[in-house]
């Protein structure tokens, strides 16, 4: 006679309707009595009734306060109920984890990396990603850009002119201002304050500090009128940081002056310590009017400004997209220097910043989600593997009367008290591996000042660490809570060697396989990338190459282009220097500037723009100091000066593009409107914007003629670079004692900060697939040891048959490898579908590709025969006498 089955869970209280029966039913009993009583006394029944009713009083007020005061006393009896069979079944959780001390050290560990790393990855996407800009009201700022559809150019600086312009007109935008900034490239010197030093300064335009939304932490920002020509613009505002280091926070310096590039500036006010806009490196904020026209004139087509707006209440960005389309479109036909620049693109200011990062943040999350994922799979292996040893405990607990709902509850007690254990020490693993992945990211992350492990990220591991114990958990606590005394005590101990268990743990191992293999395929993608990168030309030589960076003084320097040469002829007396030359911007830290021209033969149709190129000032020599070939004809040579002919070189994208047919030696380019250069020379590509952006046509000005006031000094060592630094400042000092020197980088950092991003994908990633490898293979093992402990004695049975030892190699192993593959087919399909959207983050790869694809399943289905090898070993040396025997 089988027996009825029992619930799952079976409530310890009453439910609410079991309460409202309970009182409806005390209420009957106390008006019968009363009523058969009144009707012995010889009243009828249904006077009787009506006078027990008038007797008992109010009957519906009574129901209803006895329902409150039920319900009340039941919900205070749940919970203590509740929080004493928690504190109860917490107590017995640790007991029994102390017991198994090795089960739990390696689950523990497990689930800390897993946690760890999840909650590492979460503070990063947390502080770069979800937590809103430090401004007031920051879903209303934007990010504009002027746009060219005709040259493919849609997010283009602006022209300050522009700019004021659309100042004017917008009737959606609260607001909208702009600034320039390049790292190391639009700095000021302070001089006065002791050593000369060269300060990274943003200038900003009217409409800055409104647009954001900021105001000063001590005195004030400069008003919109007073940072404009004409007004008292010798205005600077300090940051936050650059006061504490340099006034240690003293509120003296509010008011007073600085000698910033040889003029004295006001201090206004303090920026507060949270405002890092638009670089945490950022020093000093002047007005953009205090820039003369000789260094960057006003006018329409010299756009470099970075442009914020901010959005009126109530308004959206579809209708600022349409103003910005209107006013545009006004300018581009009233003025011929707008004549293509009639569009403009617009999106949220927060997108725009951490857009660049954004697909490798969530590609990393979601691999270390996978991670995470495997772990789960691990634990609950060990837990299925380990229940074997509580059968008869959680029988005969059974069997006492606990039922199923309770056993479950405990079982599952025990697997989240697990993982919270795990998620503690996940906090330490994550507080190093956060540190870690900034240092490894050299800069490359934006808002990286954000990264904190703040209430959200603690909550988050809170969260998962919960999760986690119940992902993992369930499956094992159901399964051991559905045995029975009887078939535990009939399975003499032997356990659940097959059936259900082992199906379960097939299939836990056949999904941490599939997880690897999505892991590696990613990583395997991401590290083919990454060598692709690697082996691009990037146009030069970097070994033992000195950059020193500095900005020529003006008005110390009346004849500047005189000091330029002098400081690098300098430089190139010094022992030890194999050459030297200068650059304005050298590759992958500046672009240089743009440059309308007219090949020889091209006729521009009126109402058209002529073509732009790249524009980079360089000095004689500086090809040969950094090792780009010259494919003909010659470079810059000391003798050219700014009364001799202009000259230019050009590199061979611009040859392939506007001389396909003859050569360009001898040619003349007109530059702007009235400037004619004679090609003399043709240069290798140089990938001057990035290391993964193929080169564009540039166009090589010498800058004796075409002078700039930034100089990077490039000079080719003998020996270390960088041992060299003190004799090459010495040589400039030699020359003028306050020249400031911004920086002095090698250009190995140059290569090394150009790969920085790909590189920490490739380190990360390939972190999280050995991860997955070792969990794989572990659950692999884990699977095919315990199978072959449970099976010692039939396997000793088969070899005293007859069977070959050999035959039960291939048979475990065989087992192993159908589960690899399953997985590895599972996987594979999952990979196709997931690694799709890496295609952001790859170069010179197909998320698909069929060599990383072959290669991952090959190398994981070798890996599990490795895997496989030891237990299948120790199963072929069962001895069949004590197997026998033992049966």
């Amino acid at each position: 006679m089988s027996r009825p089955r029992r619930p799952l869970f079976r409530l310890p209280w009453r439910s609410q309707a079991q309460v409202l029966d309970d009182v409806e039913s005390e209420l009957r009993f106390h008006l019968e009595m009363r009523t058969q009583e009144l009707v012995a006394q010889g009243m009828s029944f249904d006077r009787a009734r009506a006078e027990a009713e008038r007797l008992f009083g109010d009957v519906e007020f009574t129901k209803q306060y006895m329902r409150r005061m039920d319900m009340s006393r039941e919900s205070e009896q749940r919970r203590a109920e509740w929080v004493g069979e928690l504190r109860q079944d917490t107590r017995y959780a640790f007991r029994t984890l102390l017991r198994a001390r090795g089960f739990t050290a390696v689950a523990i560990a497990t689930l800390a990396l897993g946690i760890g790393a999840n909650t590492a990855i979460f503070s990063v996407v947390n502080g770069i990603l979800l937590r809103p800009l430090p401004f007031p009201h920051p879903e209303q700022l934007l990010k504009v850009w002027s746009a060219n559809k005709s040259a493919s150019s849609l997010k283009a600086s602006v022209s300050p002119v522009d700019l004021d312009d659309w100042r004017a007109q917008r009737s959606v935008l609260a607001d909208i201002g702009g600034w320039f900034y390049q790292a190391s490239g639009s700095g000021i010197d302070l001089t006065g304050q002791g050593e000369p030093q060269r300060l990274e300064a943003a200038f900003v335009t009217p409409g800055f500090y409104g647009t954001l939304g900021v105001t000063a932490v001590a005195g004030r920002v400069p008003r919109d009128e007073e940072m404009v020509r004409g007004a008292d613009d010798k205005l600077v505002v300090l940051s936050y940081g650059f006061w504490q280091r340099e006034f240690g926070g003293a509120r003296s310096v509010i008011g007073s002056k600085l000698l910033l590039g040889g003029n004295p500036y006001t201090v206004t006010g303090v920026m507060p310590p949270e405002f890092r806009f638009p670089s945490e490196r950022v020093e000093v904020y002047i007005p953009y009017s205090t820039i003369p026209d000789e260094a960057i004139p006003r006018i329409r087509p010299v756009r470099v400004l970075e442009v914020a707006a901010r959005l009126k209440p109530g308004a959206t960005i579809e209708q600022a997209r349409a103003e910005m389309a209107g006013i545009t479109r006004r300018l581009a036909d009233e003025y011929r220097e707008d004549k293509n620049w009639d569009g403009a693109t617009v999106v949220p200011l927060h997108d725009a910043v951490v857009g660049s990062v954004r697909t490798a943040l969530l590609v990393l999350l979601g691999a270390v989600a996978f991670v995470l994922l495997m772990a789960c799979v691990n634990v609950a292996s060990l837990l299925l593997a380990r229940a074997n040893a509580r059968q008869q405990e959680v029988s005969i607990r059974a069997a006492l009367g606990a039922g199923r709902g309770r056993l479950v509850r405990q079982l599952l007690t025990e697997s989240v008290t697990l993982s919270l254990l795990g998620g503690v020490l996940g906090l330490a693993v994550a507080w190093f591996g956060t540190r870690m992945l900034l240092a490894l990211s050299r800069g490359q992350l934006p808002r990286a000042f954000d990264v904190t492990m703040d209430g959200r990220v603690l909550l988050f591991s809170l969260g998962v660490s919960v999760m986690t114990g119940l992902l993992f958990g369930l499956v094992p606590a159901l399964r051991v809570s559905a045995t029975t005394l009887h078939g535990t005590l009939r399975e003499g101990g032997r356990g659940l060697a097959g059936g259900v268990s082992q199906r379960l743990r097939n299939t836990l191992v056949m999904a941490e396989i599939a997880l690897a293999v999505i892991l590696v395929v990613g990583a395997g993608l991401m590290t083919r990338s990454f060598v692709g990168i690697l082996s691009i030309d990037p146009g030069f030589r970097p070994e033992r190459l000195l950059v020193v960076n500095f900005t020529m003084n003006t008005t110390r320097h009346q004849r500047y282009q005189q000091y330029y040469l002098d400081v690098i002829q300098k430089v190139r007396t010094i022992p030890g220097v194999l050459s030297a030359g200068a650059a304005k911007d050298v590759p992958i830290r500046g672009t240089g500037e743009g440059v309308g021209f007219l090949p020889p033969g091209l006729v521009v149709r009126a109402g058209e723009d002529a073509p732009t190129a790249q524009m980079v000032n360089i000095s004689d020599g500086y090809f040969r100091t950094i090792g780009t070939p010259i494919l003909a004809g010659r470079e810059f040579l000391p003798t050219e000066r700014a009364d001799t002919p202009w000259v230019a070189i050009v590199n061979q994208a611009f040859v392939k593009q506007y001389f396909q047919r003859g050569t360009p030696i001898g040619q003349f380019l007109r530059l702007g409107n009235s400037l004619r250069a004679e090609i003399i020379g043709v240069v290798g590509d140089i990938r001057q914007a990035a290391i993964d952006e193929p080169a564009k046509p540039t166009i090589y000005l010498d800058n004796v003629q075409n002078s700039r006031v930034r100089v990077n000094l490039a000079i080719r060592t003998a020996g270390p670079p960088l041992a060299m630094t003190r004799r090459v400042e010495d040589a400039i000092w030699s020359l003028d004692r306050d020249q400031t020197i911004t920086s002095v980088f090698t250009f190995d950092d140059i290569m090394s900060e150009a790969v920085a991003r790909p590189r920490l994908l490739v380190v990360l990633l390939g972190l999280f697939g050995g991860l997955g490898l070792l969990l794989g293979s572990l659950g692999i093992y884990g699977v095919l040891a315990y199978l072959v402990s449970q099976r010692q004695r039939e396997i000793g049975v088969r070899l005293a048959l007859g069977a070959q030892r050999s035959d039960v190699l291939r048979l475990v192993v065989g087992r192993g490898l159908v589960l690899a593959v399953a997985g590895v087919v599972i996987g594979l399909l999952g990979a196709v579908a997931l690694t799709r959207f890496m295609q952001g983050v790859l170069y010179g790869v197909e998320a698909t590709d069929p060599l990383t694809f072959v290669a991952v399943a090959l190398g994981l289905l070798g890996i599990a025969v490795l895997a496989s090898w030891i237990p299948a070993r120790r199963a072929a040396m069962v001895d069949p006498a004590l197997a026998i025997r033992y049966e």
